[in-house]
């Protein structure tokens, strides 16, 4: 699962605060619009908004098939979305005792909106943005987060509704590694609303 940041002057419905912040951790930018995601691998330099998916979609399959060091899963009673909040349960369980070193991780939930509309300047009408991250749940960088082989780690993580369209609102949720990077594990809920 994979949401992709937006930047751009000429879209602004497609902009977050925290894609500016995050852009800055990856070096990303100097061309616009530009579009990154979170992770060790640099974005490619695709400018053009309706190319994004496709470019991205290949990159997220081969960093699929890399091995990690724990599971992550979505507790579906506490995983909705209310009149007032997005709500997001998670269970992690780690699989590996390297996690016990690892003193950089990060929990980061990101919302998005699986189709955003955004004014084309290819077609001249309006088009959709794949997986438009809208916002991070509390903090930029996330949640700080300590695992312990043998102990699973549960949590609820909870966000105002911003503006968006509710039918088209999901969440992805990964630990991060800071001091490389590295994504070592995402989950993520398609939509909210059916």
């Amino acid at each position: 699962m994979h949401v992709v940041w937006y930047q751009s002057p000429n879209h602004p419905e497609l902009w977050a605060p925290e894609g500016d912040e995050r852009s800055k951790r990856y070096n990303v930018g100097g061309s616009w619009p530009t579009a990154f995601f979170d992770g060790f691998y640099r974005a490619p330099a695709v400018t053009e908004v309706d190319s994004f998916y496709v470019v991205y979609d290949n990159m997220f399959g081969q960093a699929r098939s890399l091995t990690t060091v724990m599971e992550m899963s979505l507790d579906s009673a506490t995983t909705r979305l209310d009149s007032t909040k997005l709500s997001i349960g998670v269970h992690i369980t780690p699989t590996d005792s390297t996690v016990n070193a690892m003193n950089s991780l990060m929990l980061v939930a990101v919302v998005y909106e699986d189709s955003a509309p955004y004014a084309s300047a290819l077609g001249g009408d309006t088009a959709y943005a794949r997986f438009c991250a809208r916002c991070v749940v509390g903090d930029t960088w996330g949640v700080p987060l300590k695992l312990h082989f043998g102990a699973d780690y549960d949590t609820v993580l909870t966000a105002p509704l911003g503006v968006w369209n509710r039918s088209h609102l999901g969440a992805v949720v990964f630990v991060q590694d800071t001091s490389n990077l590295r994504v070592l594990q995402s989950v993520g809920k398609l939509r909210f609303v059916n």
